[in-house]
């Protein structure tokens, strides 16, 4: 129960940077219906598992050469992308660089993409930690059901939200990084 709780916090805080971005998304678009949502949220979701699952497949590439320390890789990964996931988070700056002005799909791809970046640094992690590559999965469908609700609520929520889910996502990154080095010293 404790693996499968780990590893929907984890989805979860992966999806709060695509969560902030769908809300900056959706608030700036000029149809906000269920299959705007749900086009916004399959593009963040594809990005975030495929992102993940070339993680995955470098770390497990690379795991045998690094196997002695990889539980620090993991705790300094998570570490660095629960830091900058809490200070922006903590910026009071508009999410101008997260959603462009116009709205299109060449747009919307290109903020999935920044925003996933993250999850390829976690693939890595992952792989080594001997998590299954089926995480990837579940990663990219809970961003994708984040992201389907952020476009669907901007409107009502607007950016002040998305800051609170960034910096929450971060502290568990950061915990998670932590529970896996402790996992593999003790």
């Amino acid at each position: 129960m404790s693996a499968f709780f780990t590893l929907l916090s984890l989805s979860l805080s992966l999806s709060t940077d695509a969560f902030a971005a769908s809300i900056a998304v959706g608030a700036k678009a000029p149809r906000r219906g269920i299959m705007q949502a749900l086009k916004s949220g399959l593009t963040f979701g594809l990005a975030e598992g495929l992102m993940c699952l070339v993680g995955f497949g470098l770390g497990t590439y690379f795991s045998g050469i690094i196997e002695a320390f990889d539980h620090w890789v993991a705790l300094i990964l998570l570490s660095i992308i629960g830091a900058r996931m809490i200070r922006e988070g903590l910026s009071h700056d508009n999410d101008e660089d997260a959603a462009p002005r116009e709205h299109s799909l060449l747009s919307a791809i290109l903020t999935a993409i920044g925003t996933s970046i993250d999850a390829a640094a976690v693939g890595i992690a992952l792989a080594m930690a001997g998590t299954s590559i089926w995480v990837c999965l579940l990663i990219g469908a809970t961003s994708f059901i984040i992201s389907s609700f952020g476009f669907l609520i901007a409107p009502r929520v607007g950016e002040r939200l998305g800051h609170h889910t960034e910096i929450l996502g971060g502290l568990v990154l950061i915990a998670i990084g932590i529970s896996i080095f402790y996992q593999h010293t003790a």
